[in-house]
């Protein structure tokens, strides 16, 4: 804990000296016990993405993350991570947008769910009306590539009840055909990620230099 106690303050310093975050009290004590936490990290956006609307002159993105640490595969639990962009809407309306990753191993939802998974909107957009909302360029998220067969399995996944997806995901074609398109599109993909950290891992080192297409913030 005290590394990255250090390697936090670190960062804090440099968001500072770079005038990105006026207030860095957020992460003074965010290192306790085990628990790691982040309040209202707020960051001063000195250019708002094209696209922005409403205009806003002054946008500012606020971050929380909380997790427990674990000596495991995955090495975290209790796990909340969201940032929220807001502005000024003619220096009156606050408009406000949402993005959260959970972590969220209950298989028992009402749609699939992966157990890490990005979203947009949450508890921060309950109760917005449309002209509180921010709409802006949404975050660039790594994912692998998609044909139709996967851009199919992507929609009713993502937009189709559990039941009627995990029914129509036990077809026999189906799935084949889905596993095929898998292989031929995925594999490549997520065993060149995993050569980052592995270049022998299946003899697929000869993929490794592709990580960096495919994720660039990794760091060699």
């Amino acid at each position: 804990m005290g590394n990255y106690a250090t390697e936090i303050n670190f960062i804090a310093n440099i968001l500072q000296r770079e005038k990105l975050c006026s207030d860095i009290s957020p992460l003074n004590k965010c290192c306790s016990n085990g628990m790691y936490r982040v309040e209202e990290l707020k960051f001063n956006i000195r250019e708002v993405p094209r696209n922005t609307r409403p205009n806003v002159e002054l946008m500012e993105v606020l971050l929380n993350v909380s997790f427990q640490e674990l000596q495991d595969d995955i090495p975290v639990s209790n796990y909340c991570f969201r940032i929220t962009a807001q502005g000024l809407d003619g220096n009156v309306n606050l408009v406000k947008s949402s993005w959260h990753l959970d972590y969220d191993i209950n298989n028992n939802q009402e749609y699939i769910h992966p157990h890490f998974h990005l979203t947009w909107g949450g508890d921060t957009m309950k109760g917005l009306g449309l002209g509180d909302v921010l709409l802006l360029p949404t975050p660039r998220i790594s994912y692998p590539p998609l044909d139709i067969i996967l851009g199919i399995d992507f929609v009713l996944s993502n937009f189709v009840k559990a039941d009627i997806y995990k029914k129509i995901q036990c077809d026999s074609q189906y799935k084949n055909a889905v596993k095929n398109a898998q292989e031929k599109y995925w594999k490549p993909y997520m065993l060149s990620m995993a050569s980052h950290w592995n270049d022998g891992l299946c003899n697929y080192s000869k993929n490794a230099k592709d990580c960096k297409y495919f994720y660039p913030t990794l760091i060699d």
